[in-house]
């Protein structure tokens, strides 16, 4: 498949969840293709008193944007998530006080 430009070598970071995190992106080659982790992390920012669904699709749309600019009607997929880690450091603490 390498022939045709899928490489199966995922770039793999980890970061140890800190309180004062706000939000982590999961998103496919589409979105970083033409979109930088600083104005990823922007986009959401600014966006994510909206909810995270919102956020979310704004990045998306920026992405899709950035493509149209660059490719014109082409498109690679553009796939994301976001996610509000409070709420789920909220989650997990009272799923572990429970226990």
């Amino acid at each position: 498949v390498k022939d045709v430009g899928v490489m199966a070598e995922p770039v793999v970071t980890s970061h140890q969840i800190q309180e004062e995190d706000d939000f982590l992106i999961l998103a496919s080659d589409g979105v970083w293709e033409f979109i930088s982790s600083e104005e990823a992390v922007d986009i959401v920012g600014k966006n994510i008193s909206k909810g995270s669904t919102t956020a979310c699709q704004l990045l998306i749309e920026a992405a899709a944007e950035k493509w149209h600019q660059e490719e014109g009607d082409y498109r690679d997929d553009i796939t994301a998530l976001v996610v509000q880690l409070p709420k789920v450091l909220h989650y997990l603490r009272e799923d572990t006080e429970a226990n």
